[in-house]
Formats: C-alpha cells, structure tokens, sequence
C-alpha cells in the first residue's frame, strides 16, 4: 500500500487505474482476477472519497431489457453476497430486504410487465404484487396512485464505502499496487496513445490507462486529448430524523414517476430526488 507520504510509487505498470471508488476497485479486482496482477490503482485522496462515499448503494437485479446488463447486476449481487465476503474476511453490507419498482399509470404498467417478463426468463425472480402489497411491504408508502408494484424479494441494498473497501482488499490479495494520496496531474501520449501518466509524485509509464474518476472523468479524459460523454449533474437526497414507525428491514422503493427513490437509513429515511432536468455540474463557460 502505497501513500504520498510514503514513496515511492512504481516507474511502470502494465495498467494504471485512476480513481479508487467502487469501479476503479471493482476494474482493478477483476483484471487481476483475469491475471493481470501488474495493475496500480492511483486514488488522489482517500478511498471511497470521492462520489462512491455518498452513493445510495442499490443493489437491484431487476429493470433491465439487456441481456449482458441483467447477467451483470446477477453476478453483482453475487459478488456482494457472499463472494467478496469469503475471499476477504470483509462484509459489503449487503441487505436483501427487497425491491419494489412502483408502476402508477398504463404505459409504466405495460412496461415493467415487459421488463419481469423478460428479467424472470434471466433468472430475476421478480413478482408483479398489488398495491396493497406494496402498503403491507412499506407501510408509509402512499398507494392512490399506484397500479402495481414489481418486487424481487432478495434484492436490496449495499454499503458502498464497505464494498470499496472489500474491492480492494480482494484486488491487494491478488497483487494490485494501491496508492493513495496521488493526484494524476497529466497524460504522456504517443502518437494518440496513452503512454503513461503524470502525478503528483512523479511519472508513471503503462500499456493501459483505465478512466475511473467518476465526475472528474470527462475533465481526465480532456488531458489526454479524448471526450468523454459523461457530464456529471447535480442530483439531491435527504435524510430524515429517526422515525419510530420505520423498520430497518423494509425494502427499497423507487417511483419513476416522481423520479424518486426511498429507503431506510438510519432509523429514519433516505430520499433521493432525480430532477428531470437536473444542473450540469463543473462545466467550463
């Protein structure tokens, strides 16, 4: 393990991951999971500082009509489970308490029955249940408007600071280098390559340079000349006071409809609001 305040880093790598949240952990692990153990993962503060550490942490196998997207969100439930718990020693907070995927007018309606449809022939054991399911389910949960919900028991929530961390004691285990405290300053390319890298304690040269950096990625990309069509917006939650009629154990619900997601959090609980035309985020004038 690696810091600033403990140099130095490696001259070379055959692959350089910037950003240690949850996919530049998760990119490290499976790449030396493949075999690639001669990969650094280079994190400019602390890991999980950036946007991983606020992250809802959902973990929810259905809503997809992409075959590789729900085999991924199955084997993302595994790895949450039981499989980074077993290689590690470390929990990943994992909760199976539920989803429900809220359906308030005809078109969402015929749209989930679609997606559930298409997710249990994947294997996503999701059931179509009846409003006042929903209520039994989650009690607080206002059911006027609501035609139906589409629950899978097993899905829930993880704790994504705890997660990161799993990844990377997994990745660590499996001889990926971590440096911690090392901000990636700029590129070295050739010929439109990436070459290597600079940082905050020197240059670094690799085969491989893996973009993880979450909302700073498109302003990484830019120092190597590359676009990157990811434009970070500002997006809001709230926490409520402890609430006594909350049970920890009830499952996450999301409206679409009202593009908001609710879930227990600490004896109270968490809502989270996605604007329909939300404020871009860092964009240069």
């Amino acid at each position: 393990w690696y810091s600033s305040a403990h140099p130095p880093l490696p001259s070379q790598a055959r692959v350089v991951v910037c950003g240690g949240g949850i996919v530049g952990s998760s990119v490290a692990y499976h790449l030396a999971k493949l075999g690639w153990t001669d990969v650094l993962l280079l994190e400019r503060d602390k890991i999980t500082s950036g946007t991983t550490w606020h992250a809802a942490g959902l973990m929810v196998t259905y809503g997809s009509l992409s075959e590789t997207s729900t085999e991924m969100r199955k084997y993302t439930k595994e790895l949450y489970s039981h499989i980074l718990e077993e290689e590690t020693g470390l929990s990943t907070g994992f909760m199976p308490v539920g989803f429900i995927e809220l359906a308030t007018d005809a078109g969402y309606l015929e749209e989930y029955r679609r997606v559930a449809a298409f997710n249990r022939k994947l294997g996503v054991d999701v059931h179509e249940i009846s409003p006042r399911e929903v209520q039994e389910l989650f009690p607080l949960c206002r059911i006027d408007d609501v035609l139906a919900g589409f629950y899978v028991k097993d899905d829930g929530r993880v704790n994504p600071v705890d997660a990161t961390a799993a990844f990377v004691r997994a990745a660590r285990n499996r001889g990926v280098k971590v440096a911690e405290g090392i901000s990636v300053t700029g590129m070295l390319t050739e010929r439109g390559k990436v070459i290597g890298v600079e940082t905050s304690a020197g240059n670094i040269t690799c085969e491989f340079f893996v973009n993880a950096a979450g909302m700073w990625a498109r302003q990484l990309g830019e120092l190597a000349g590359v676009t990157v069509a990811n434009q970070a917006a500002e997006h809001y939650y709230l926490l409520t006071e402890p609430m006594s009629d909350v049970g920890v154990e009830w499952p996450v619900v999301e409206d679409p409809s009202r593009h908001t997601y609710i879930r227990p959090e600490g004896g109270g609980l968490m809502v989270g609001l996605f604007e329909p035309e939300a404020a871009s985020w860092c964009v240069p004038s």
